[in-house]
């Protein structure tokens, strides 16, 4: 029997949006949205950056950040100050209430990722890394195939301004 590639893209695909499920699932009681594990990992690894720098690494727009953080700030999640040396500038922290739940958070991504390997043997781990490296490798040409929350965060985040664009231009189609 011939195996269809779009049979083993829909395993990919079902795979992901199984994952997604789950993490939504086991962290509704968590006060924090999705979107914003990324930019808390970036400010704990980084204390005292800027919303520049966030927006940078993630590939957003500083507009985008200043929204999300000032969410963050007024959950109690974020603390911005002013630099003392730049008035314009302000440098960001993560509250202790913040640091618990990004902890909780990514708690529950690791537990899911130990699910869904479970029974596999570091052979077989590194091969399938080999296989999704090359397939991410054969669709970009990247070969640094970096994958860190903030690069996947920042292609989601493409993909959802892509679609948004795309969902304005058919509502504006469709009331023309």
């Amino acid at each position: 029997m011939e195996i269809k590639l779009n049979d083993i893209a829909g395993r990919l695909y079902k795979l992901n949006l199984l994952r997604r499920d789950f993490i939504q699932d086991s962290t509704v009681d968590i006060a924090l949205y999705f979107g914003q594990l990324p930019i808390l990992e970036y400010v704990i690894e980084n204390d005292q950056c800027t919303q520049k720098e966030i927006a940078d690494k993630l590939i957003v727009t500083p507009a985008s950040i200043a929204i999300s953080t000032k969410r963050m700030q007024k959950a109690g999640l974020l603390e911005k100050k002013v630099d003392e040396n730049n008035l314009r500038c302000n440098r960001l922290t993560v509250t202790n209430k913040g640091h618990e739940l990004s902890k909780q958070y990514r708690l529950k991504f690791d537990e899911m990722d130990k699910k869904m390997f479970v029974g596999f043997e570091e052979d077989e781990l590194k091969q399938v890394n080999s296989y999704l490296s090359r397939l991410i490798k054969n669709i970009t040409g990247d070969v640094t195939d970096e994958i860190s929350i903030y690069s996947v965060a920042a292609l989601e985040e493409k993909l959802d301004k892509k679609m948004r664009l795309c969902r304005d231009a058919q509502e504006e189609e469709d009331n023309d």
